[in-house]
């Protein structure tokens, strides 16, 4: 049994894929498992994958069923006592799995959090998005890991649910998440939200690296549905009502800075993706979020005026609710 196992799905990134694989591979630290599921990618990804011949790898080929159904299909072949992902073209610094497994030796946490760097168009290297909620973290005390009879764990939980909601900043205990039993929702793309969200509310033990473990490429013509004007941006409206409804059934939801945040996130996400979606679907999209937003518990269409710091700046996710709110 590995101590770390590593997921990757790759759709037709083609040879692109290595510098993902070469990375995990680089790792000073060894006992890990490697797991990639090809979601029905063409001849040339195939023919990479193919080439591929160490014993810690595993490929596993499906028919296309979407990026949350592949991470599915990962994770029910896990053995690793502990979890991360990797998308296929971003890679890990070669002391990523190092650090993570002294991190994991120290706390023993259901979840562990790490920052990123981020690798603009122009090649210039950056924090990641979220830098700043890990400043914030980490100025809350020495505390190496929060446990949740902790007094500050909800304002922990409520700063996590602001940390980019992608897959490549957590490593998750594998014996938690067999018994929270958390999927990603298949058939839907920006599945994170809804990973993020409900992990954070079930982890019982939090802790956080001070390292970065990953770099996020920003590329030209990304072969992603993220950098396209595509109509499967509407997945977002299904995916942020599937994430609401599911903490609406969570005590938290009673703590107005922690719903706030999960608000936030979704509509941070929702308005980008209005913002970017093509012309001839926009006005559909705005109705459809807008019908999105009766259906959820009346709690979340109030955001209170008045929150503790933790909450974040909410101009923004007030300013759009009051737009998805005003002919409804």
């Amino acid at each position: 049994m590995p101590k770390l196992t590593c997921i990757t799905t790759t759709y037709n990134e083609g040879p692109a894929l290595m510098a993902s694989v070469r990375s995990v591979l680089a790792q000073g630290f060894r006992d890990f498992q490697y797991i990639i599921v090809d979601d029905g990618s063409s001849k040339e990804t195939l023919a990479v994958l193919a080439k591929l011949d160490d014993p810690r790898i595993t490929v596993v080929m499906q028919a296309n069923d979407g990026l949350s159904s592949a991470r599915n299909t990962a994770l029910e072949l896990a053995t690793g006592d502990y979890i991360c992902f990797l998308d296929a073209d971003d890679t890990r610094p070669n002391w990523s799995f190092a650090a993570i497994s002294k991190a994991i030796d120290s706390s023993k946490a259901d979840l562990l959090l790490c920052p990123g760097i981020l690798q603009d168009l122009r090649g210039d290297i950056k924090d990641f998005y979220d830098a700043d909620i890990f400043e914030q973290i980490s100025c809350l005390g020495p505390e190496e890991t929060f446990l949740r009879d902790n007094p500050i764990y909800s304002k922990i939980c409520t700063l996590v649910q602001q940390i980019e909601p992608q897959s490549a900043n957590k490593i998750i205990r594998r014996q938690f998440l067999e018994k929270s039993n958390i999927k990603f929702p298949n058939t839907h793309f920006f599945e994170d939200i809804f990973f993020h969200t409900n992990i954070i509310c079930e982890s019982q033990s939090i802790t956080f690296l001070d390292c970065p473990t990953f770099t996020y490429f920003k590329r030209y013509q990304r072969p992603q549905i993220t950098a396209t004007a595509s109509d499967l941006r509407f997945d977002i409206i299904a995916v942020s009502k599937m994430t609401l409804e599911s903490f609406a059934r969570r005590p938290e939801v009673h703590d107005p800075a922690h719903r706030a945040a999960v608000l936030a996130s979704c509509l941070k996400i929702m308005e980008w993706c209005e913002t970017f979606v093509s012309l001839h679907h926009r006005r559909a999209f705005r109705q459809c979020a807008q019908a999105m937003i009766r259906l959820v518990d009346p709690l979340f269409t109030h955001i209170p005026s008045s929150l503790p710091p933790e909450a974040g700046n909410l101009d923004q996710a007030r300013r759009y609710l009051a737009v998805l709110t005003s002919t409804v």
